[in-house]
């Protein structure tokens, strides 16, 4: 084959070529039928061949190219590589998108959670819903309209991340926001007091002054007000026949958050801005605990309840016995009694000594307990004009409340020891400061009784020279 007829052959195709070829040396067709058979399909054929032709030379065209380009493999290969870069490319801004936006949402979370505080730690953050209330109640009664926490920070003069350091409740922690110490019953015991640290003090102060001194307590409640004092207490007392002491059991730990919650709602304050109320104002008993080396822990060991030391537990627990109050004054009225309250020491007077005392105190029982509190069944005395009769620490056999003859010689006894041993000795003995005691109890009697208080002054005259330096 010569290169004319292999340009041909590779031009037409192999079948083509072997028919044209065939023609050329008389070997087809075999027959004039078979020849008109084939003259037809040749012109059928012919512009298919041309075709052909055309697209096998194309074909031949690109083969060359890509010979030149390299190895399909390779390229196969790179392209696949260049997707996946850039499918990893995609990724990575997706994912910086993502992280973006997911940084964005948590920074407004915690935007959102430092100024509204939805959370404040187990137990006590059901009712942080800063909605509802009554801020008409609040304004007719002169309270702060507080919607929000941030209203309450505003109005206390802090941020809302302090609000939440001095509101969280955790059953353990690294802090303690009161100074606990204990001091000696006169019937034997101690007493807890947790007195608030400054920043606590502070916001506590805020909430006795601009709230819970602003409400009306009950006429009965003669303690932790302005221009009352135990005189007064003991004065609508004196000279009855018939003196009934009542006491109340554990009165500030027995009022636990949820109650003081609720008081600040009935005020008209929504739930949110009740429940921070409530947490500056009461504080879970505490046990400080090391273990192993660690550092010191406050273990809550009991429910937030009002502490005793805090300036507004006093008020409101007059607010709370509000209804105690208005019922056991019903009741003392209705039996001609007059009743006073100081505190958990509730007092119950008659002027004829044949009053039904047995019948007042089973109904003072069931009041007592429908209203939340507990007797101290230990303490109820009835005192009689043939026994000692005291109210609040003052006698008031006879008309006039007075320092007892007892107080008044253990008094003297001890300003005439004053006198012999010198401050410092009897500093030593009765554990605190001589002077300031010396100096506190002429004032107590001089508010009971100035004209005894003057005669014990002219006796030992350092007393006022040292008061008044």
């Amino acid at each position: 084959m010569n290169a004319e007829q292999r340009a041909r052959f590779k031009e037409v195709g192999k079948v083509a070529f072997i028919r044209e070829e065939m023609t050329r040396l008389g070997y087809w067709p075999p027959s004039p039928e078979v020849a008109a058979k084939s003259a037809e399909a040749e012109a059928v054929l012919r512009p298919m061949y041309e075709e052909l032709a055309i697209l096998r030379t194309e074909l031949t065209g690109i083969e060359k190219e890509i010979a030149l380009t390299g190895d399909i493999p390779n390229l196969l290969a790179e392209v696949r590589r260049k997707r996946i870069e850039r499918v990893r490319a995609a990724r990575v801004v997706k994912k910086a998108a993502r992280e973006k936006e997911q940084g964005e949402r948590k920074a407004s979370d915690i935007a959102w959670r430092r100024s509204t505080l939805p959370f404040l730690g187990h137990g006590v953050s059901a009712g942080l819903r800063y909605a509802g209330g009554d801020p008409a109640k609040l304004a007719a009664s002169g309270l702060p309209v507080l919607i929000t926490a941030g209203d309450l920070a505003t109005a206390i003069g802090i941020g809302t991340r302090d609000l939440a350091f001095l509101t969280y409740h955790r059953g353990v922690a690294m802090l303690d926001h009161y100074s606990r110490f204990t001091i000696p019953k006169k019937r034997g015991g101690v007493r807890v007091i947790s007195s608030p640290k400054r920043r606590l003090r502070v916001a506590q102060q805020y909430v006795l002054e601009k709230v819970l001194a602003l409400l009306p307590v009950h006429d009965a409640a003669a303690a932790f007000r302005p221009g009352l004092s135990i005189v007064d207490n003991a004065a609508k007392h004196a000279g009855k026949p018939i003196v009934i002491r009542i006491d109340l059991k554990d009165f500030f730990p027995s009022v636990p958050f949820g109650r003081v919650k609720q008081l600040f709602e009935s005020f008209g304050y929504n739930p949110g801005v009740a429940t921070l109320f409530g947490l500056l104002c009461t504080e879970a008993p505490r046990a400080a605990v090391t273990l192993d080396g660690s550092a010191k822990r406050f273990v809550a060991v009991g429910e937030r309840c009002l502490p005793q030391g805090a300036c507004t537990s006093p008020t409101l627990t007059n607010l709370l016995c509000r209804r105690l109050d208005a019922r056991l004054s019903g009741l003392a009225d209705a039996g001609g009694f007059t009743y006073t309250r100081y505190a958990d020491d509730l007092v119950f007077s008659h002027a004829e000594a044949g009053a039904a005392v047995g019948a007042l105190l089973r109904a003072v029982r069931q009041i007592i307990t429908e209203t939340g509190f507990v007797i101290n069944e230990e303490k109820i005395v009835v005192l009689r004009p043939h026994h000692r009769q005291s109210v609040t620490g003052l006698v008031t056999n006879g008309g006039t409340p007075r320092v007892s003859r007892q107080d008044l010689r253990r008094f003297r006894a001890f300003l005439h020891q004053f006198d012999a041993k010198g401050a410092e000795a009897m500093t030593q003995q009765i554990g605190k400061d001589a002077l300031c005691y010396a100096a506190g109890y002429l004032s107590f009697i001089h508010m009971v009784s100035p004209e005894q208080a003057e005669k014990i002054a002219a006796k030992h005259p350092w007393l006022l020279r040292w008061k008044k330096g």
